[in-house]
């Protein structure tokens, strides 16, 4: 799993690659706070893609490209899932492995007001072999934000949504079922059914 965080350690119990953005640490990867969606009101609330200078981009896109590459060398991936149709998911286009994404939202409203992004992120999307989206709500914003092929883009199977409190967790082998349906119609898609 690759993931941009503050800090280069977590407790998960499964390996996590971390591109590390903290400009207090003299360490870190990047030297700007994570980038999160959306403009917060007040500076000091947090850092946004929005207020990502051009500089910034390039070095935020170049280490996870670095990353991203490192990962495909390292384990040779079937399949890539990407969260957002964003800058991850445009870096996994240029991997040339077959990758689907979950689309969320905050990353189209982005898109839409910022210029520099609208690009990647067309690009992601229309090279996806899937894009999982919570809802019909969501799945129709998908729809009309870009020109994909019919059954492109579709509500993500019930186990993979979040569920509404942590009483309705999913079973993890039912999750695990529906990504692998969902992976091997990625890869079916693009080699061909090996039946």
């Amino acid at each position: 799993m690759l993931v941009v965080d503050r800090q280069a350690q977590g407790d998960e119990p499964l390996v996590v690659e971390r591109l590390v953005c903290n400009p207090l640490d003299p360490a870190a990867d990047l030297p700007f706070e994570v980038p999160q969606f959306g403009a917060p009101a007040p500076a000091s609330a947090g850092n946004a893609f929005l207020r990502l200078t051009a500089e910034q981009l390039a070095q935020y896109r170049q280490q996870l490209r670095r990353r991203l590459d490192g990962q495909v060398e390292q384990f040779d991936p079937h399949v890539i899932h990407a969260q957002h149709i964003w800058v991850l998911a445009q870096l996994a286009v240029e991997t040339g492995v077959p990758y689907l994404i979950s689309a969320w939202g905050p990353e189209l409203v982005d898109g839409q007001v910022d210029p520099r992004y609208a690009p990647l992120a067309e690009q992601a999307a229309v090279n996806a072999g899937r894009i999982l989206v919570p809802d019909a709500s969501m799945l129709a914003r998908v729809e009309q934000s870009f020109e994909l092929d019919a059954g492109r883009a579709l509500i993500a199977p019930e186990a993979l949504r979040l569920p509404e409190s942590l009483d309705a967790a999913v079973p993890v082998a039912t999750i695990c079922g529906d990504l692998l349906r969902l992976y091997q119609a990625v890869l079916d898609e693009r080699f061909g059914g090996l039946s």
